[in-house]
């Protein structure tokens, strides 16, 4: 028989690793954790720097969030790390544009729309001083990030918009802002697609603000959870929209505040862009978070498209309802 005091040892190793397994079992499970004040601690990726998430900065830095009982931890991810960090658990919502989310539902993944901020594209289309009305693209050049983006799809839907086709520009994908500025400095490429501020500094290089895309309809700032999480916490989901709603009205009612946020999340503590920011994505964010199912089916038809299968004839169940 072995002694007590080594069956203790061994008794407690075993605990020990049967918390951490059941800690790894529980990854993304919907375990949620409280603090003394009531407030529950959640984490919330967003996958854009720049003005876009204001939304997400006010409520961190005005208390609306912890007002409606959640105490939120905010992080800047990859839109490419979008839905494998919500699959982990690592954080409850993100947002980010509506297409990769519905790729990812295609593939067999539960996740749910749970709120959207941003109704239309969020871009401007910078061309050279000889380009002065949609027409002139002919034959021009564009720079825009990657193939299958957020800049390929408001492409197609200007060109769409302004009865040119897809032929009219050459599509340059730079991937990275810097490389597209460059780029169109150094004469390489005659357009760009930008979020604004970026491109400002094009001005001095005779480059000018062509076409604003934010009349526009496409679904940015669709912020996801998994299904499980949503079904175990609806109370976390209710508190969440309910502080988006009122984030959303902040933002409207307080520019001076919203700039200063924008200037602390965003990357670009310059004032001057903050408010060039700030009065382009007015005409941008929605007036509530409400998930529009018409910008979702049409994420979802696009998406199929890309990847040759089939949309679902019903979007709407992919929308979170407290009664789903």
């Amino acid at each position: 028989m072995f002694p007590t005091r080594r069956i203790a040892v061994i008794s407690a190793a075993l605990a020990v690793g049967a918390g951490l397994l059941a800690a790894c079992s529980s990854s993304g499970s919907g375990k949620t954790s409280k603090n003394s004040d009531g407030t529950t601690n959640i984490s919330v990726a967003y996958a854009a720097d720049g003005a876009g998430f204001s939304d997400l900065y006010v409520g961190v830095d005005q208390g609306i969030f912890n007002k409606h009982g959640l105490n939120v931890t905010i992080k800047q991810i990859t839109p490419a790390t979008l839905v494998p960090s919500v699959l982990s658990g690592d954080v409850q919502f993100a947002g980010g544009v509506a297409d990769g989310t519905a790729s990812a539902i295609l593939k067999g993944e539960k996740l749910k729309y749970v709120a959207l901020t941003e109704g239309t594209y969020n871009l401007q289309l910078w061309a050279s001083d000889k380009i002065k009305a949609p027409g002139d693209l002919n034959g021009k050049s564009i720079a825009m990030t990657n193939q299958g983006s957020e800049t390929d799809f408001a492409l197609n839907s200007y060109l769409q918009a302004n009865n040119l086709p897809d032929s009219t520009l050459q599509r340059k994908y730079l991937v990275k802002t810097p490389a597209m500025i460059s780029s169109m400095e150094s004469g390489a490429v005659d357009s760009g697609l930008f979020q604004p501020p970026q491109a400002q500094k094009l001005l001095k290089n005779g480059f000018h603000v062509l076409s604003s895309l934010s009349n526009l309809p496409y679904a940015v700032g669709a912020y996801i959870a998994q299904s499980s999480y949503l079904t175990k916490n609806p109370d976390v989901v209710q508190k969440f929209t309910a502080a988006e709603t009122e984030n959303l009205a902040y933002l409207r009612a307080h520019p001076t505040e919203t700039m200063a946020s924008i200037q602390k999340h965003s990357g670009n503590d310059n004032a001057a862009d903050a408010k060039i920011a700030y009065d382009f994505f007015i005409n941008v964010w929605k007036k509530d978070p409400t998930v529009t199912p018409d910008l979702i089916e049409q994420a979802f038809q696009r998406a199929a498209s890309k990847t040759k299968t089939s949309a679902p004839s019903d979007p709407s169940q992919y929308i979170y309802s407290s009664a789903s």
